[in-house]
């Protein structure tokens, strides 16, 4: 029988729910009176901004620190297994994530030459990046249907291996497809926040398929709390504002180039469910009177 732990990462979960409650409000503020419509660049940098940029500089330094602290007492669980949760989100990831590849590729009949770097040489980089992230768009969707299946069924499949690097390239390659469209460096606003966001984005998931794969997974086991909240707190405020402008008939105050994307939402619900079900504390096994006990480590 596999024993049942309760989440140890439980108020890492409560700042991130509490680091949301405040940006999400500062970042739809941001929005309605601060983001030029179509560019997605700050008119100026506010009181605001600042607190904004603050609280989320603020709340990934302290889950790093935390995942940091951690990384000797907590392990990502292994045995096959049920995870309802882990299972509805990833199923749900891999129609959100299919639909993103397919909306990114179709960008390129989008008429924005206006936000997008202007060369020949860097329109046919582009071109071949929208090709080649379709592709591997695709097979991350297909990854994630496996893991719904295995999350699901408690099942492992030798699918997932074959598959699992599909995830953090395809993200690796949004984010060098962003590096082809115009940004301000001094008033950064939608196309920075992506940009980070897929970072961490990336990392998750490079520390996920270490684990999931093991291959050099020892030791990594802090990356999935430490760079997952992160992930899910970017991802978030990314989507719900975009999404409460769509809804509210405000879409065109949006970057031209950005959606309310529901990978972004599915993800940040996955790596959630991820770090609060399979994060569990380290398990040593010692001898009492002859007989073999757990411990759990402290």
């Amino acid at each position: 029988m596999i024993k049942k732990f309760r989440p140890v990462f439980t108020n890492e979960a409560l700042v991130l729910a509490g680091a949301l409650i405040v940006t999400l409000p500062l970042r739809t503020v941001q929005y309605y009176t601060n983001i030029e419509a179509g560019n997605g660049f700050y008119k100026s940098i506010d009181a605001i901004t600042i607190i904004y940029a603050a609280m989320l500089a603020a709340a990934s330094v302290f889950f790093l620190v935390m995942g940091i602290r951690k990384r000797n007492t907590v392990s990502l669980e292994m045995r096959p297994q049920k995870f309802p949760a882990c299972g509805v989100f990833a199923f749900l990831s891999a129609f959100a994530i299919g639909y993103s590849a397919y909306s990114d590729w179709m960008l390129k009949d989008k008429d924005a030459s206006e936000y997008i770097v202007s060369s020949t040489a860097s329109a046919s980089i582009s071109g071949y990046l929208s090709i080649i992230q379709l592709v591997f768009g695709g097979i991350a969707a297909l990854y994630f249907l496996f893991l719904a299946v295995t999350f699901l069924m408690g099942k492992s499949s030798s699918l997932l291996k074959l598959t699992s690097l599909s995830v953090p390239i395809w993200i690796v390659l949004r984010l060098i497809m962003r590096f082809t469209r115009t940004i301000s460096y001094l008033r950064v606003s939608d196309l920075a926040l992506e940009m980070i966001t897929l970072v961490f984005l990336a990392s998750f998931f490079m520390a996920f398929v270490q684990m999931n794969t093991g291959v050099e997974s020892k030791g990594n086991e802090w990356k999935i709390p430490g760079f997952g909240f992160p992930a899910a707190l970017f991802a978030l405020n990314l989507f719900v504002p975009r999404f409460a402008l769509i809804i509210t008939g405000r879409a065109e105050s949006m970057y031209i180039l950005s959606t309310a994307d529901f990978s972004d939402l599915t993800l940040a619900l996955f790596i959630v469910s991820t770090i609060l079900t399979r994060m569990v504390p380290n398990i040593t096994k010692v001898e009492v009177k002859g007989k073999e006990t757990e411990e759990t480590a402290e």
